[in-house]
């Protein structure tokens, strides 16, 4: 895309990982990699603006992300939920056309995905992923610009739900072993088994 400011990336990374216990999910290896490295390399590849919104852990974090041309922000209310981190990071995107919103517990959808997402992009509608056997769009997300007021009014554990339910969004399938997010200890197990 000609625009430089044409897209950045948020990524939501800043979660305290509650169904976890005392598990930090941002670092939690996979492949040899923590999946917040996973996302961050994906993200760079759609884009060279990045930005991570961290939370839990933020210095632990960090470190891991001090290789990476990435801009860090970090949200002192994370414990408020996805909506908080979610407004915290349009907040640092406003003069970007568009934003993707990708989360840091998804690490097996693959960049193509992302990259049909960033092929279909428009002014006027949200292109969002949509799971298998699931009518609800969700993200991995593009959210332009009109959209970004909406997004700042973010303060909930409600992330931009709403918005992709009540919104008319241009949907990419995504196949259903490839939209498994961590949230539980059973879906570590997953991943553990899905290293080897």
């Amino acid at each position: 895309m000609k625009n430089s400011k044409d897209l950045a990336v948020v990524i939501l990374a800043a979660g305290t990982s509650s169904r976890l216990g005392n598990i930090t999910k941002q670092l939690l290896v996979y492949k040899n990699e923590t999946l917040l490295k996973i996302v961050v390399k994906k993200a760079l590849e759609i884009s060279k603006d990045v930005f991570v919104v961290l939370g839990h852990e933020k210095e632990k974090c960090k470190k891991e992300l001090e290789d990476f041309d990435v801009n860090i922000i970090y949200n002192p209310n994370y414990k408020k939920g996805m909506g908080s981190t979610l407004s915290l990071g349009i907040k640092h995107t406003k003069e970007f056309n568009h934003t993707m919103v990708m989360l840091c517990d998804q690490p097996f959808i693959p960049i193509s995905h992302f990259q049909a997402l960033k092929k279909k992009i428009q002014k006027e509608n949200i292109i969002a992923s949509l799971y298998e056997k699931n009518k609800n769009s969700k993200v991995p997300a593009i959210f332009p610009k009109k959209y970004y007021d909406e997004l700042l009014k973010l303060d909930a554990d409600i992330g931009a739900k709403e918005i992709l339910q009540k919104e008319s969004c241009i949907n990419i399938q995504l196949e259903k072993d490839f939209s498994i997010d961590i949230d539980t200890i059973e879906d570590i197990n997953l991943l553990l088994k899905l290293s080897y």
